[in-house]
Formats: C-alpha cells, sequence, structure tokens
C-alpha cells in the first residue's frame, strides 16, 4: 500500500495565472453564492480573479502568491501583499494574508494550516513581525478557523462588494 501524495507549495508564476484565476472564482463562488446575489458575485469574480488580475498580481513585487498542490492537483492558493493594517487598528510590521482559499472538497483534509505556515514564511520575507487579514462577518466558519490558529479580532473595515459595503473583521495574528 503506497501513502498518499505529499502536499506541495510553490511560488505561482506567470503561466499559473488561468489555473489561478479558475481556482479563485471556484472557491469564491463556494464560499458566498448562497449569501449574495448572483449577479454581484459575477461582477466580483470578473473585476477581481480574471486571467489578466491574476498574472498582474504574480508580476507585482508587493504580492507573493502561493499554490498549494496535492498529487499534482491545484487545491488552494495564498496571497500575501505588502499592505499594511487599516487605519482602525494597530498593528506594526504587519502585511495583508489577502486571500487564502481551499477548494471545498480538500476543506478538514490537511491542506489549511500548511498553506497558512507558507503565507507566514512569505510575510516575513517582507520584514513583517505580524499578519492582518479582512473577513466577512458572517462567515462562522473561517472566523473559527482562524481563531483557531492564533488570529485575533482586533477591529473592523468596509468592504465594496459590488454595490453593497460590507462590514468585514480585521484579524491579526504575531508571527
Amino acid at each position: 500500500m503506497h501513502s498518499p501524495a505529499p502536499l506541495q507549495f510553490r511560488l505561482a508564476k506567470q503561466e499559473d495565472a488561468s489555473a489561478l484565476a479558475n481556482l479563485a472564482r471556484q472557491t469564491f463562488i463556494e464560499t458566498y453564492a448562497e449569501q449574495n446575489d448572483a449577479e454581484q458575485i459575477r461582477t466580483h469574480c470578473d473585476k477581481n480573479f480574471g486571467v489578466a488580475q491574476q498574472s498582474k498580481e504574480i508580476a507585482d513585487s508587493n504580492y507573493v502568491v502561493i499554490l498549494a498542490y496535492h498529487d499534482e492537483a491545484l487545491v488552494g492558493f495564498a496571497q500575501v501583499v505588502n499592505n499594511p493594517a487599516p487605519p482602525s487598528i494597530e498593528a506594526e510590521n504587519a502585511v495583508a494574508l489577502y486571500r487564502y482559499y481551499v477548494k471545498k472538497e480538500w476543506h478538514g483534509k490537511g491542506i489549511a494550516q500548511p498553506l497558512l505556515a507558507e503565507a507566514e514564511k512569505a510575510a516575513k520575507t517582507f520584514g513583517a513581525n505580524q499578519l492582518w487579514l479582512g473577513m466577512w462577518e458572517h462567515n462562522a466558519r473561517a472566523l473559527a478557523y482562524y481563531q483557531k490558529v492564533g488570529f485575533q479580532h482586533v477591529g473592523w473595515m468596509d468592504y465594496q462588494f459590488g454595490d453593497i459595503i460590507e462590514r468585514d473583521y480585521v484579524l491579526l495574528k504575531r508571527l
């Protein structure tokens, strides 16, 4: 009997932009489609998860885009961005965990925490000692996960989702 294929991580390259765009769109829809208007979801995905946008982010030196593979299948990704925390919180030397998605069928299968560890390493390459993120206040599953892995709720920020302003938790973790 052979052991399951190990989880592998690598930095995204330009040729990954299409696969990354597809994964970003898929995971966003899986997470938010039930609670949001389909047209708003489509517009948001077109604006934020297109191939051109992913290509731009991969090329940007302020972004580190980490891809997670299991048995050569892309199962998740994380984007760490050298962005300061929002003014609503006090956080020095913090960078953003901008996107952090795992395919729904891989939830609970040991992908998320190793991917987060890779994101934390990437944050340190920017000289950060804290990682912050914004997350939708109605995503209880994500909040429970983030608290379990050491993030603390430290404030709020507005998030423009289509023509709606949503309220997001701001979470912070010391590295």
